[in-house]
């Protein structure tokens, strides 16, 4: 039996951002979340605009609409997810190769959640809404205005997420129907309406600012200095781990710990959703720069993940946390993250 996918949440934003890195709707199914946590009832207006049940367009039928929708979901629960490998024979050296490949290539490819996953987080957490979908074969009513257009924005947004997220899997026309609804509501809006930027008014707003255009501004040499830096810093981990580098037989501290720290002082002081947001515009900003899938899943995003949730409780962190976490930068640029 295959484990089941793990569900992803806004206070773990970091590992959905290493599902999205390694996809090729990475990039779109990330606006579409940060569209999502930063919607109101004026957006929530504007998208159920173009639901099927209330769009102008004549030759959308809302009935087909809902039918395509589903066969959509039908098609992503096939998508890759990490599974059990098959037991060595233990014979063969060429056979234990060929299972090291399989699993290189499992890990490069596989997602830790789903597209379900990801639909439900869309709906559930990022926008808060029920998780049933409003379609034109249903008897659904709610009374309050807002809330209708609630679900049927939910309704939009989790199509789009969808088409990013399965876009191994759909079909090039379905995918596009699917994410035609957003795409309009979005380009139909005043600029700035769906802002997928650093809010500049809040505490952490310029050092994200600067890591994201660092990101994004990354060349060939500095996606190489990146990769340096994830090796170096695993090299230094080993060391910490090692009981014997404290001299009290006590290991050092762990990356995942120091992220764990990071994760929950967000949780802690409110931050969760500003700081899943930070990380998807980080996956942006991460595939702008050239980083590609290998980047993805040997530790390149882990590392840019770790150095965007230090700055976003820079000020809540401990002093070892947030070192470990922001090391990374630190040697890529030669400089501190501000803030830390």
């Amino acid at each position: 039996m295959h484990p089941e996918p793990v569900p992803y949440t806004l206070t773990s934003a970091a590992t959905l951002g290493y599902d999205l890195v390694r996809l090729p709707g990475g990039r779109q199914a990330a606006g579409v979340v940060v569209s999502a946590l930063r919607s109101g009832p004026a957006e929530w207006a504007l998208l159920a605009a173009h639901h099927p049940l209330r769009t102008s367009d004549p030759s959308c039928d809302p009935l087909l609409a809902a039918q395509e929708s589903a066969r959509a979901r039908e098609i992503a629960s096939e998508g890759p997810r990490l599974q059990h490998l098959p037991p060595t024979d233990g014979g063969e050296r060429s056979s234990e190769r060929e299972r090291l490949a399989a699993l290189a290539e499992q890990l490069r490819c596989s997602m830790v959640g789903s597209a379900a996953a990801f639909e439900r987080l869309v709906r559930t957490e990022a926008l808060g809404c029920l998780d049933s979908p409003v379609d034109g074969s249903s008897d659904s009513t709610v009374d309050d205005d807002g809330a209708l257009d609630r679900a049927l924005a939910a309704d939009v947004l989790a199509d789009a997420a969808l088409a990013a997220y399965a876009a191994r899997e759909l079909p090039r026309a379905l995918r596009r129907r699917l994410s035609e609804p957003y795409e309009r509501a979005v380009a139909g809006a005043v600029p700035g309406t769906f802002d997928l930027a650093p809010d500049p008014s809040t505490p952490w707003g310029p050092a994200l600012s600067e890591v994201l255009s660092g990101l994004r501004g990354t060349d060939a040499e500095g996606r190489l200095r990146w990769r340096a830096a994830v090796d170096a810093s695993r090299l230094a981990a080993q060391a910490r781990l090692a009981p014997a580098s404290t001299g009290d037989g006590v290991p050092g501290r762990s990356w995942s710990e120091a992220m764990h720290d990071a994760c929950w002082a967000a949780h802690a002081s409110g931050r969760t959703e500003a700081a899943a947001a930070a990380q998807m515009l980080a996956v942006q900003a991460f595939l702008d720069g050239g980083f590609g899938v290998d980047d993805g899943a040997t530790g390149v995003w882990n590392a840019v993940a770790g150095c965007v949730q230090g700055v976003l409780v820079a000020d809540l962190l401990g002093g070892g946390s947030l070192e470990l976490l922001a090391q990374p930068w630190a040697a890529v640029t030669g400089r501190t993250l501000a803030g830390c």
